[in-house]
């Protein structure tokens, strides 16, 4: 009989792997929110439309707060978890991070309109582009690894292989950030100015190495 409820009871204790899914999904919709609010504030600066965006990325971060909890609320005993449970909740709060980060990066970008030349924006789109890009690339990883430690259907390598993907693109943002720091104090912009943009640029440095770090943590459950 135990063994019987045992086997019941089993499916639904690994229901939280495929919930990190749905927590990455506000999160994926956010980044793609920003992309869209910088270019919108680029092109037509910060009108109503601007504030829309942001205020949808708030509404994001709090839906992805509250499926984060019920998803740590809903654990099973580390004992009975196929991964160490620390990790689990390491990775559920580095995954949060990412839009925590989106959502600092966009009230910067709305502390004022920024003039930008060209080049500038352009380096600016860039630099948010290869993070959309870092975030974007989390999701397969993921799913890689719900396959291989649930279901055993996917090979190690493959996995590896997604994570390692995901810290050459999180190198390509370090690489953008540095070009788009050299190109803003380049471009006789006032200090002020140059601190808004850099804290922007610094917020969304940090949601793709928040990515980079659900990757590596994916990479230490997959070791246990």
């Amino acid at each position: 009989m135990l063994a019987s409820a045992l086997r019941f009871l089993a499916p639904r204790r690994r229901l939280y792997f495929p919930a990190l899914l749905d927590h990455y999904q506000p999160i994926a919709r956010g980044m793609t929110l920003l992309n869209e609010a910088l270019k919108r504030s680029i092109k037509v600066h910060q009108d109503r439309g601007f504030q829309v965006l942001a205020n949808e990325i708030d509404i994001l971060e709090a839906e992805a707060d509250k499926i984060k909890r019920h998803i740590r609320n809903h654990l099973p005993a580390a004992s009975l978890m196929l991964v160490d449970k620390t990790l689990f909740l390491d990775y559920t709060r580095r995954q949060d991070d990412i839009l925590n980060n989106i959502q600092e990066a966009v009230t910067w970008l709305g502390l004022g309109d920024v003039p930008l030349s060209p080049p500038l924006a352009d380096s600016l789109v860039a630099c948010v582009d290869e993070a959309a890009r870092t975030v974007e690339m989390l999701r397969p990883s993921l799913m890689a690894a719900i396959d291989l430690i649930l279901h055993g259907r996917r090979a190690r390598s493959d996995v590896k292989s997604h994570i390692h993907d995901i810290r050459q693109q999180h190198l390509k943002v370090f690489k953008a950030k540095r070009r788009l720091i050299a190109a803003a104090y380049a471009s006789g912009l006032e200090f002020r100015q140059i601190y808004q943009l850099m804290r922007f640029v610094e917020y969304v440095y940090r949601a793709s190495h928040s990515a980079e770090r659900c990757a590596d943590l994916l990479r230490a459950m997959l070791a246990r």
